[in-house]
């Protein structure tokens, strides 16, 4: 029992610390155009880019938390983890056009 009782409060240590991993915001925005032009060209499996533009969105979303950054793009990656379903492919790929846009005119994507 007590064993079970370390691995649980070592995982939520773990875990709550998971912001000091954060990717540098310049590297967090590269990716998150990376991805969000496979998702517009859909290149590869819905399944496949939905993960890949989730992954992408929940890292910008950090790396803007622990930067401080506030930009258009920040608030949408903050707001997208947060809703209570997965969005379609055709919602992944509108959001993925807005993404692209605002992290093009944005400062934190050079």
């Amino acid at each position: 029992m007590l064993i079970v009782g370390m691995a649980c409060t070592s995982s939520s240590v773990v875990a709550s610390q998971s912001w000091k991993r954060a990717l540098p915001l310049p590297e967090s925005s590269q990716e998150a155009v990376i991805v969000t032009n496979a998702v517009i060209n859909q290149s590869g499996s819905e399944e496949c880019l939905r993960g890949k533009f989730s992954n992408a969105i929940l890292r910008l979303a950090n790396s803007c938390y622990v930067s401080g950054h506030s930009s258009t793009a920040c608030k949408l990656a903050s707001e997208i983890p947060g809703q209570d379903r997965e969005l379609s492919m055709g919602e992944t790929i509108a959001t993925s056009e807005i993404l692209i846009d605002l992290l093009g005119d944005s400062e934190i994507s050079h």
